[in-house]
């Protein structure tokens, strides 16, 4: 009798405690977000970037907020953890940019900050992600497995996801895994993306970003473009701000 009280007992804690990890629908999660910038530096040999390099720290960090309800997802800024005013051209961080996505729907809904500011709007584009499910470790107390794809034809984007969030969703637009992405490596930006805090279960309002002029991706690829060229030596950062904005 003993024992069978003891299996029932062992029984109900595994019954509640997958019950609770499978019906996690709702939270914010913190990412801090680290960029070697002086990388992107090395290897420039004009007069600007020579000066720019002994000026600078070699890393940037900042911490951006993801809500997460009713399989919608909102992403944006939230502080920086530099101690020095480093420019967003290095750095990537827009303040006021925001990442909106409405998984179920597979829509997303982004607000851009280009002299003004702007919203573009549209189907999320498919990742072709590569699982890895033996490749493994532990995020923020969440086991995580690991993932890859190739966005922009060439960019390499390694992802942490965790089976035990069932949410297809994480930093910015990244999408498309069966469970919450908590780590996040991008090479080509020198650029990562871990989760340093999980508040779980907990309802943010989470809306598509209203504020601005609706405008197409193609716009405002050419505007970054444009942007660019205001700058010497600020077009050798537009393609790494463009794969920072739409990813």
């Amino acid at each position: 009798m003993k024992h069978s009280i003891i299996f029932l007992l062992f029984f109900f804690v595994i019954v509640a405690t997958n019950h609770a990890q499978k019906f996690i629908t709702s939270g914010t999660v913190e990412y801090e977000v680290k960029t070697n910038i002086k990388k992107g530096l090395e290897g420039e040999d004009d007069m600007w970037s020579r000066a720019l390099i002994d000026k600078i720290p070699a890393f940037t960090v900042n911490y951006y907020s993801y809500s997460f309800t009713d399989n919608k997802g909102l992403y944006k800024f939230d502080r920086t953890g530099d101690k020095q005013k480093i420019s967003s051209w290095l750095t990537g961080v827009e303040e006021d940019n925001i990442w909106y996505n409405d998984y179920q729907a597979h829509k997303y809904s982004n607000l851009i900050t280009i002299d003004n500011y702007n919203i573009v709007e549209g189907d999320e584009k498919k990742i072709k992600w590569k699982l890895s499910p033996s490749e493994t470790t532990v995020i923020a107390g969440f086991n995580c497995r690991k993932a890859s794809a190739i966005l922009f034809d060439s960019v390499y984007v390694f992802a942490y996801y965790t089976e035990e969030i069932p949410i297809s969703g994480g930093p910015m637009n990244m999408h498309g895994l069966p469970g919450l992405i908590l780590g996040l490596t991008i090479p080509r930006l020198y650029s990562s993306w871990i989760a340093t805090s999980l508040k779980l279960d907990v309802t943010t309002p989470v809306a598509p970003p209203v504020k601005g002029k609706k405008v197409t991706e193609t716009f405002v690829i050419n505007a970054l473009k444009e942007y660019g060229k205001r700058w010497t030596g600020g077009d050798k950062f537009t393609n790494k701000l463009i794969w920072r904005t739409f990813l």
